[in-house]
């Protein structure tokens, strides 16, 4: 017979959003949502200025509206892509 113990381990919980721009909490609607922002992550690639680095980023809705008004070319809206 195999008797096994319980261990516990700790599971990471997200607890907190801050936008990288305006440095403001997204605020959380309920214990696993926050409110609307964008996420971003890229690895650069080699003999980029951050040759294979990963940076992740989050934004808030806010920030995110007043970054692409300054888009030559806008977002596309709709499904997939284009």
């Amino acid at each position: 017979m195999k008797v096994f113990s319980e261990r516990s381990m700790p599971i990471p919980q997200l607890c907190n959003v801050r936008c990288n721009v305006c440095g403001r909490d997204v605020e959380k609607e309920n214990l696993d949502y926050f409110e609307d922002h964008m996420s971003l992550t890229k690895t650069w690639g080699y003999f980029s200025p951050f040759d294979g680095e990963p940076h992740n980023i989050d934004l808030c809705i806010e920030c995110y509206q007043d970054w692409i008004t300054k888009f030559e070319i806008p977002p596309y809206v709709g499904g997939a892509g284009a």
